[in-house]
This record gives C-alpha cells, sequence and structure tokens, in this order.
C-alpha cells in the first residue's frame, strides 16, 4: 500500500515561494492560534485554525491506549529519518519526497491517465479549463511541469510520490505511483485547497493511506535549519501494527487489523515533555524535536515504525541524523484529542480546531 515518503522544492514556471515564511504565535492545548505552515508567495499551507498548524502540547496523554500503542509499535525502536542529502533524483541514495512549486497560471498542464487498479472514484483532477473535478470523471488534467521531482526518481521500485504546489491558485496537488512512459499515469491524484480546512471526503484516500495530504507534514530542512518547525509531522508504521480503522483528521484506512491494542491510521503522538533534549544537539535536531513535543506527529501511512518522513535536501546537517535517530519509541505517548472534537463547533469534515 502506501508507503515510505520523502521533499525537495523545484521551482518552475517564475513563480515565487519556496521554504519557510513568517508565521503567527501558536497557543497551547489545542487552541485556534498556531503557525500556518510554508509560505509560497501569497498562500500558506492551510489556514492556522486547521489541526496541523495548532500546537498540541497541552492537551492530555490517551493514559488508557498510549502505553499499548507505543509498544505495539516498538517501545525500543528508535526514529529514523526518511530523507537524505543528494539532491539528483537519477541516484541510488535520492531519499525524501520532493515537491514541485508552479505557476499554475502559465504552466502547461498535463493529460493524465489512471492505472488499471484505479477509476478515479476517489481522485481528484481538473479539466480542460483547469476546474477541480472530484470524483475525476473526466480525463484527468494535472500540473506537472515538464521535468518534476518525483520520490524515488522516475525509475525503480517505489512509492513515486508527485507533490505539486500550484502557487497562483494555492491549491496543493499530490499523485502516487506517478510514472511515465509516453505520458503520465497515475493510482491517484488529490487535491486539495490552501485557503480551506475542508478534510477530503469521508472513507477516501489520497497518495498516502490515511487520505492525508502529504507536504504539509513533511520535514523541510530551512524549517529546521532556522530553528522552528511551526507544523505536525508524520510518521509510518508497520502495516501488521495498524488497525484497520481511523480516527480524525484521518479519513481512510488500509489494515486489515482488528486488535484496539492496533493504533488507528491518523492518530496522533508527540514526544513526551519530559524528554529533554539534549543541550548538545545542533539547531536542526532541536527544531524537529520540537516539533515533535509541541506539534505531534500523525501516523499517516504503512512503512517501517518510526519513519518520519522529509524532503531530500544538501543542507542536512550529519549530526541531525546521528542525535534525532537517538531517540526511542518509548520516549513518545499518544495524544487524546477528544478535547477538540468535543468542541461546540466541531466538524468531523473539516480540519479546522474550534475555539475553546
Amino acid at each position: 500500500m502506501r508507503g515510505w515518503l520523502y521533499v525537495g522544492v523545484f521551482l518552475v514556471g517564475g513563480c515565487g515561494g519556496g521554504s519557510g515564511g513568517n508565521r503567527s504565535n501558536p497557543t497551547d492545548g489545542g487552541g485556534t492560534g498556531s503557525g500556518p505552515g510554508v509560505s509560497l508567495g501569497s498562500c500558506t499551507i492551510f489556514p492556522t485554525d486547521f489541526i496541523f498548524n495548532t500546537k498540541i502540547n497541552g492537551l492530555p496523554a490517551d493514559t488508557a491506549n498510549s502505553d499499548t500503542w507505543v509498544g505495539t509499535i516498538g517501545n525500543t525502536t528508535k526514529l529514523h529519518l526518511d530523507l537524505g542529502t543528494e539532491t539528483d533524483q537519477s541516484k541510488p541514495d535520492y531519499y525524501g519526497i520532493p515537491s514541485n512549486i508552479v505557476a499554475g497560471n502559465s504552466l502547461t498542464w498535463s493529460t493524465t491517465k489512471f492505472n488499471a487498479s484505479d477509476d478515479g472514484d476517489e481522485s481528484d483532477c481538473a479539466d480542460a479549463s483547469h476546474n477541480v473535478v472530484s470524483p475525476c470523471n473526466v480525463t484527468p488534467i494535472l500540473p506537472i511541469p515538464t521535468s518534476p521531482l518525483v520520490e524515488g526518481g522516475l525509475t525503480g521500485d517505489n512509492d513515486h510520490h508527485l507533490l505539486v504546489v500550484d502557487a497562483d491558485n494555492c491549491r496543493l496537488w499530490e499523485l502516487y505511483d506517478a510514472e511515465k512512459a509516453t505520458s503520465w499515469t497515475e493510482d491517484n491524484s488529490s487535491s486539495w485547497d490552501l485557503t480551506s480546512d475542508a478534510l477530503r471526503p469521508d472513507t477516501w484516500t489520497s497518495a498516502d493511506a490515511a487520505g492525508f495530504p502529504i507536504y504539509p507534514l513533511l520535514l523541510r530542512a530551512s524549517e529546521a535549519s532556522a530553528g522552528a518547525i511551526n507544523h505536525a509531522l508524520r510518521f509510518t508504521a508497520e502495516n501488521s501494527d495498524v488497525r484497520g480503522t481511523y480516527v480524525w483528521p484521518a479519513r481512510h484506512e488500509a489494515n486489515s487489523g482488528t486488535s484496539t491494542s492496533l493504533p488507528q491510521m491518523g492518530q496522533l503522538f508527540r514526544l513526551k515533555a519530559s524528554y529533554q533534549i539534549p543541550a548538545s544537539f545542533n539547531t536542526q535536531s532541536k527544531a524537529i524535536l520540537t516539533a515533535m513535543q509541541t506539534y505531534g506527529m500523525y501516523l499517516a501511512d504503512n512503512g517501517s515504525s518510526w519513519y518520519v518522513q522529509g524532503e531530500p535536501s544538501a543542507d542536512w546537517q550529519d549530526d541531525t541524523f546521528s542525535q534525532v535517530q537517538s531517540v526511542a519509541g518509548s520516549n513518545f505517548e499518544a495524544v487524546d484529542i477528544s478535547s477538540i472534537t468535543s468542541r461546540s463547533g466541531f466538524d468531523p469534515n473539516s480540519g479546522k480546531v474550534p475555539p475553546q
């Protein structure tokens, strides 16, 4: 199913933007103030009240299930940064999920087709006028640049995630199993309005198993190097360690397990406040671990246990890998988000966190 994930930024069409950007000051405890993610020209990655941009360090732990779920994923298993420093996608050690930022109004969009395993029922696409069609019951047209960066490159056996941010229209497009022979094919194409709190339709998959967008939850070197990652992260666990159900804000599951000893797809975890980030750690490591304590990380896909996804970038420091990867699963806890989902105004079809 959906596998290990990875992001460098590829600018196309002369649009502004890139990693980094201004953020507002977040609040604790699942409040509405937060950092709006990466700035891409006039676009932000979802509104400030979106759950991925909300501090969750003030929420209670799920004490009834936390130890069991963490133990299922692996108490002694350590974090693994699922990213690398190689930026040439033709190389075998190109690790990470790259992204492509395009100017959609001036780009020539590509006509694609779905692979035999997908008929577009849970996919989004555009028509000839670039209007979003959902579900995609027309010939898919997508804003794929001429030479895009793709997870794992264009060859080999991997998930071939292809992420595109249309900075002209503040819209995210993500493809799963994107490949090109004479033309582009994909198993799924999903889209989000980055100015909206709307989630995908309930039960719909996306380019990952949880029905999440990938791009907003990735580690980016520029944010880590600046010392602040103001959004949640994503990680994977073994297929056999995930229950065949899902919890908000996830929309989809891809597993067969039924035991309550298994965490659900979309479950939020965080690095315990009791974990003291060593003063000797570099700026990148401190930023990553602080984000795990403050915003948490969501179980988003099947893969290896405690693999945390990010971009391939030459700016990742060697010490970052050894320092972050010294942290074991026992330092994490499951988060109880019922104080958010029980608030007045909560909508399960929206990622918006209602005010307290």
